[in-house]
């Protein structure tokens, strides 16, 4: 914008200059013949001052409107692409930042779920391991106590094969002594009889 009024004032002051150019040479005594040849040649275009002044107004008049119709709204459409693509670039640098800022906490949401998933995968092995412990203990308690009660069911089977052996043969020795003796054995001499063998059987036992 400044380069174009530059240009638009040198294309006015320069002609000016160049009418105003054989005055001073006139003035500062420069030699007739050249200034005849200036003004031969301004005659021979044409150039005089209402002319020029005309053309100066003119000039000024379009470049006026060039600049307020044409120049100022491409000028202000310019200002405003710039102002955008600033705009845009900084809109860039934010999304960019924003994007780095969203990677961060992304790695460290990783992270925290990889350590919350070797923190759960810990505390699995180790309730496993306990459990297991658990179930193991269960198991071998389990165990005693089949052992245990098979050893008394196997206790309680032989002291009743004892109790049914001692009868049998506290019922032998009685049936024996009675044929033995040829008479019959009265009840108080039958338990007297049965008493006796079963302490025989009985110290035998032990």
């Amino acid at each position: 914008m400044k380069a174009l009024i530059t240009a638009l004032l040198i294309a006015i002051i320069l002609p000016l200059g160049l009418l105003a150019a054989p005055d001073a040479a006139y003035e500062s005594g420069a030699a007739a013949g050249e200034v005849g040849k200036l003004e031969a040649i301004t005659g021979k275009f044409g150039v005089t001052w209402p002319t020029l002044i005309a053309q100066m107004v003119n000039f000024s008049l379009v470049a006026a409107a060039l600049y307020f119709l044409a120049v100022k709204p491409v000028a202000k459409t310019l200002d405003e692409r710039q102002q955008k693509i600033a705009d845009g670039l900084q809109y860039a640098e934010e999304m960019k930042t924003q994007l780095a800022e969203a990677e961060r906490e992304r790695a460290e949401k990783v992270k925290e779920a990889a350590q919350e998933a070797q923190r759960i995968l810990s505390e699995a092995r180790e309730q496993s391991k306990e459990m297991i412990e658990q179930k193991t203990q269960e198991a071998a308690a389990q165990a005693e106590a089949i052992i245990r009660k098979a050893s008394e069911a196997t206790e309680l089977e032989r002291q009743k094969m004892l109790s049914d052996v001692r009868q049998e043969v506290a019922r032998l020795v009685v049936a024996t002594s009675a044929k033995v003796l040829a008479r019959e054995l009265s009840e108080a001499d039958k338990q007297a009889y049965a008493d006796s063998a079963a302490k025989e059987l009985a110290g035998s036992a032990q």
